[in-house]
């Protein structure tokens, strides 16, 4: 009998299933129970004055195929402009603040294959805001005290496989700023579309004494 590659086997020789929004997938032993998971991740604020960019990393475990969770890790790259903060003072000109936070998530994929995945994300987070603002008709920048935040973001988006270690994703979401101070909250409480580089360094570093990981998805 000649050799069968794993994504050619037939469903019907399945440990586990698992439900995806099309019905239960059969899960056979090309997949495994526990997986690390890291994820290159940005996002971007759709509605502020610049347009803030947000970068980081998530770095977390997948079980049974269709559940993600773990830690992430975000800093703004860029200072957000805003021209007033009158919860602070009415005669603020101008500011500039930035966000970093971690925070805890967990994904569900909800449909996949072997080119697309499509699933949905929530995170919660702990932060600060700081920054620095300036007074009408002064040039002088004052420090803007680090005010502590907490993100709540949920999000959906849709995976593209590129080759079987590395899957790039889009997709949309919004961003709440619970306990935040109202003077920034509008700043960051926001729509944001999203952009992911998944690398499956687990996958990478398996395939060196099995060949066979490849057509695993």
């Amino acid at each position: 009998m000649g050799y069968m590659p794993i994504h050619e086997k037939l469903c019907d020789n399945f440990n586990d299933t698992v439900w995806i929004v099309n019905g239960k997938k059969p899960l056979d032993d090309s997949f495994k129970k526990w997986k690390f998971d890291f994820v290159l991740d940005a996002r971007k604020t759709l509605l502020s004055n610049t347009g803030a960019s947000l970068f980081g990393v998530r770095i977390g475990m997948e079980y049974r195929r269709v559940h993600r969770f773990g830690v992430g890790l975000y800093g703004l790259s860029n200072d957000v402009y805003v021209n007033s903060l009158f919860e602070v003072d009415t005669s603020v000109a101008e500011g500039l603040l930035n966000l970093t936070y971690v925070s805890l998530f967990y994904e569900r994929i909800m449909f996949f294959n072997h080119k697309w995945e499509w699933l949905v994300t929530g995170h919660l987070g702990a932060g600060s805001v700081k920054g620095s603002y300036r007074y009408n008709g002064t040039k002088d920048w004052v420090n803007y005290e680090n005010k502590n935040v907490r993100p709540l973001e949920f999000s959906t988006m849709m995976y593209y496989h590129i080759t079987w270690w590395c899957s790039a994703g889009v997709g949309i979401g919004y961003r709440f700023m619970l306990k935040t101070p109202q003077e920034i909250r509008p700043i960051y409480s926001a729509p944001v579309g999203i952009v992911r580089l998944r690398i499956k360094l687990g996958r990478l570093t398996r395939s060196i004494w099995n060949k066979d990981v490849k057509y695993q998805y």
